[in-house]
């Protein structure tokens, strides 16, 4: 063989391994897309899926922006760790005699409601609701009550159709805590986290009771299925996984954030309150509703 057939043999010799490990093309659920079934039961099966793999893709994002807007309102860094962030947005409330007071989050049943909404309409084939809209909506369905010497008042609240308030400055070099918002805006958005947070949070403990179900169904959906459903079936499986693993972690964050922004709002040495404590989420089993 000569020196040019040489490479030649050798790339299609290559070529030829290539095609025989070609790995098999992604199933619709590898995709994140809907699975229509040869049932009812599932097609929904498979829709509720899709509504959580939906869910989850999105989930950094909207964890990030929980708390970014306080931090560019303090100035604070992206990195800034989250005591630091207490820290400076401590000091901006106490400069402008804002002082901390007993705070309670009170979740109702119209919050309830408003998330079986979503999830209802969420894993239908039509009709999807953009996640940050299911997100202002269940956030406005929360109230944040502080207790002060002249009594029970609502503390400020950040409109969501009204044009967000101007940046503040931030001096490049300034001591970290000496500029930004002013104390009244803090508040506001400090409130804002806890409630968007606690909002997260019901959603995602949604999320790991939904996929605590579909492992649950997933024996009978799966039995008799017909070969067609075989690779979509395996996929589903592998992704309850993740799914539920990423839930769970996301769901803990998110209370974690959320018991920060309400011990931040109340003395020390008095716990904050919610009205309808979360139950952690089973290990192996759906979680009760509240």
């Amino acid at each position: 063989m000569s020196g040019r057939g040489l490479p030649l043999g050798l790339l299609l010799a290559a070529l030829t391994a290539c095609a025989s490990g070609r790995p098999q093309r992604a199933t619709r659920v590898d995709r994140e897309q809907r699975v229509v079934a040869d049932s009812e039961a599932r097609t929904r099966w498979f829709a509720t899926l899709y509504s959580l793999q939906r869910e989850l893709a999105t989930a950094d994002l909207r964890r990030i922006e929980v708390l970014r807007p306080l931090q560019v309102m303090l100035c604070i860094p992206a990195e800034g760790s989250l005591a630091r962030v207490g820290e400076v947005a401590q000091a901006r409330l106490s400069h402008t005699g804002i002082g901390r007071a007993p705070t309670r989050l009170r979740r109702s049943l119209e919050s309830e409601a408003a998330l079986a909404r979503w999830i209802e309409t969420s894993a239908r084939a039509t009709g999807d609701t953009p996640q940050d809209d299911v997100l202002v909506a269940l956030e406005e369905t929360l109230r944040v009550v502080r207790t002060t010497p002249s009594g029970t008042l609502p503390p400020p609240r950040t409109a969501t159709s009204a044009a967000p308030p101007p940046e503040p400055r931030c001096e490049p070099g300034a001591i970290e805590g000496t500029q930004g918002a002013d104390g009244p805006a803090v508040l506001a958005q400090l409130v804002r986290v806890l409630r968007r947070s606690a909002a997260q949070a019901m959603i995602f403990e949604r999320s790991v009771a939904l996929a605590n179900e579909l492992r649950s169904l997933y024996p009978g959906i799966s039995a008799g299925a017909p070969p067609a459903l075989a690779a979509e079936l395996r996929a589903a499986d592998r992704a309850l996984d993740g799914i539920r693993a990423r839930a769970t972690m996301f769901l803990h964050e998110s209370s974690s954030t959320e018991r920060w922004a309400l011990a931040l709002l109340t003395p020390e040495g008095e716990a904050g309150q919610e009205d309808a404590p979360r139950a952690a989420p089973e290990e192996n089993g759906p979680i009760d509703d509240h």
